[in-house]
């Protein structure tokens, strides 16, 4: 799809300015370019980043003038009609786009390291370990913890046929903290504190894992 035209971009702003005017607009739409590149769809994160300069000028231009952003739209695109403007224009669009692009391999090179160390803090902290959280009827509480170090993973799944370690490192960081500290009601109090829905979800996988049985 190509990027949209001028006159098209002056009609679409006109009937909805009163959402694409806001202050924080241009902002949103440039993080929706880059994580539009950071996806791999580079001819919609150029559109985008077209649009976000079309709005961040106008709202230079709305400071200059000292006029609210919807009264300079009009006068926005009369300039670019003129081939000296709109040349600067597309060149500054370019240079946008050129920095999200180098944007977007910094920040996916910054995530994969992120998640690197996310990984290797939970293998250091879980130490390949099942912990059992189990709950007697009149409150009791006990803990097993098996070593799953040299289990290979059909050996050490859980009676649901989910893999504990996979399921723990799913885990939100409240919960992993509760299942290593082996308090039941910090467990509690972490499963509490997440969305029904999550928290059932979560807690089904403990129990198909194996990371949760209750007497």
């Amino acid at each position: 799809m190509a990027v949209p035209t001028l006159d098209s971009s002056r009609e679409f702003l006109i009937r909805h300015g009163n959402i694409m005017l806001q202050e924080h607009a241009s902002s949103y739409l440039l993080l929706a370019s880059l994580e539009d590149e950071m996806n791999g769809y580079r001819e919609k994160m150029r559109r985008t980043a077209h649009q976000s300069q079309i709005l961040s000028n106008i709202s230079e231009l709305s400071k200059t003038l000292r006029k609210h952003p919807g009264n300079v739209v009009n006068p926005f695109f009369i300039r670019m009609q003129e081939k000296e403007h709109h040349a600067a224009f597309l060149e500054g669009v370019e240079g946008f786009i050129k920095n999200i692009i180098k944007r977007a391999v910094v920040k996916r090179k910054e995530m994969d390291e992120e998640e690197e160390r996310r990984k290797k803090a939970v293998s250091s902290s879980s130490g390949g370990r099942r912990t059992h959280l189990v709950q007697t009827a009149e409150g009791d509480e006990t803990v097993e913890e098996v070593d799953l170090s040299s289990l290979a993973v059909e050996e050490r799944l859980g009676p649901g046929g989910l893999d504990p370690v996979a399921v723990f490192e799913s885990l939100p960081l409240s919960m992993q903290e509760a299942f290593e500290s082996r308090e039941v009601e910090k467990l509690k109090e972490a499963v509490a504190a997440l969305d029904p829905e999550v928290a059932e979800k979560h807690m089904r996988e403990c129990v198909a894992a194996g990371l949760w049985n209750e007497g």
